[in-house]
């Protein structure tokens, strides 16, 4: 029988976490420097190890971010690099440390927690649900050519990231305010893209300098492809702009790659985009789409609601402290939570958890065992959770 025990690790101590990251996540065997040498973003993290016999064999970071719930904002921890190594999978030490995680998570007061899953199943039993898996418009600049004649009463500014990253953070922790679900990393791990310097930033301009949109991007070559990494944009002209910016590299690559905004239909911006076999609309290219969950009910108060009032049994099978029944009441469109006797319907934490993000539809819980709905408790939902479409933004 081998010794186990779980460690919080720091400093040198994450190497090998990082490790079996490397291993998990990379192309191996390959240059494992790369990733050891960023381990000092990782400084506001809380990062966990299990070992057997002294050997570290799994583990797993924390990560503090703040996020914008139903137009509030929140602290939130975002669970990262859940990993464990070939020889010691199927333990149930990826369990074992979820489990851990959420206890800390209450001692930080993290209402809300949000992760990128290595498979939904496992952690939808852990209470987590699966936001809309964003798209990726995949198009040729020839058809945005158009638009360079036009005078859209505006410019748009190139500048590295390096230089440009103070007006970036300055204008997504402006865009998260108006944004549900966007969360944001701390400034340390955010210096990050800052150092590393892989992204040129473009700026849409009012006249007067106000800027009304941001877009980070690379390119792969010439004739390749231009990558897009964030494209955001407060009204149409900041929108118009950067897809002007983007008209003047027509001869210079082949294809556009841009993510989009749930809720955005760049089918529709721009005539012939995607006609015939010129565009595509594909799911994100490079990560699955996020998950999030309810940690604590009771600290769920203060975010933007309809009107109503219901009072719900919550189960949770890995946060003990939520079971209970709670009256979930609107007073002026703000929501007050508190605790109550008598309940009108009963509901897992994966439905409330669906109810607050907003972007699931009621009659589909029975189905997915996350609570029976009379139609009256559905209309009183559907009054006070008005659906909303959620956004993460921070990857991790």
């Amino acid at each position: 029988m081998k010794d186990v025990e779980i460690k919080e690790v720091s400093g040198d101590e994450i190497d090998p976490l990082l490790e079996m990251v490397f291993y998990a996540f990379f192309s191996t065997p390959g240059d494992i420097e790369r990733l050891l040498k960023n381990k000092h973003y990782f400084k506001e993290d809380l990062c966990y190890a299990i070992y057997e016999d002294d050997k570290p064999v799994s583990g797993l970071m924390l990560k503090p971010i703040l996020q914008n719930v139903r137009g509030t904002i929140k602290k939130m921890c975002g669970v990262a690099e859940v990993v464990t190594n070939p020889e010691a999978r199927r333990k149930g030490y990826a369990k074992k440390l979820m489990d851990l995680s959420f206890k800390k998570m209450k001692e930080k007061e993290q209402v809300f927690s949000t992760l990128y899953p290595f498979k939904e199943e496992f952690y939808e039993r852990l209470g987590y649900v699966s936001f809309p898996q964003l798209r990726t418009a995949v198009f040729s600049p020839q058809s945005l050519v158009p638009l360079i004649k036009e005078d859209l009463g505006g410019t748009v500014e190139r500048i590295n990231i390096k230089e440009g990253m103070d007006v970036y953070l300055d204008y997504i922790k402006k865009f998260q305010l108006k944004t549900h679900g966007m969360g944001v990393k701390h400034d340390t791990e955010q210096a990050r893209m800052k150092d590393e310097a892989t992204y040129w930033l473009a700026i849409a301009k009012k006249n007067d300098g106000g800027v009304i949109g941001i877009m980070t991007y690379k390119i792969t070559g010439f004739w390749k492809d231009i990558k897009i990494r964030h494209f955001y944009f407060d009204n149409s002209q900041g929108k118009y702009l950067l897809l002007q910016w983007l008209a003047h590299h027509a001869d210079q690559v082949n294809e556009i790659h841009l993510p989009v905004l749930p809720g955005d239909f760049p089918e529709i911006w721009f005539n012939d985009t995607f006609w015939g076999s010129k565009g595509k609309i594909v799911s994100r290219e490079w990560v699955p789409s996020c998950m999030s969950r309810v940690v604590i009910v009771d600290q769920i108060s203060g975010i933007h609601v309809g009107e109503g009032s219901i009072s719900m049994k919550i189960k949770d099978e890995q946060c003990d402290w939520n079971n209970k029944t709670y009256m979930f009441e609107s007073k002026d469109g703000i929501l007050n939570v508190v605790e109550t006797e008598n309940y009108n319907c009963e509901l897992t934490i994966q439905g409330l958890s669906a109810i607050i993000y907003g972007c699931y539809n009621l009659d589909d819980f029975q189905f997915k065992k996350w609570g029976n709905l009379t139609e009256e408790n559905k209309l009183i939902l559907k009054k006070l959770f008005p659906q909303k479409l959620p956004y993460l933004h921070a990857d991790f």
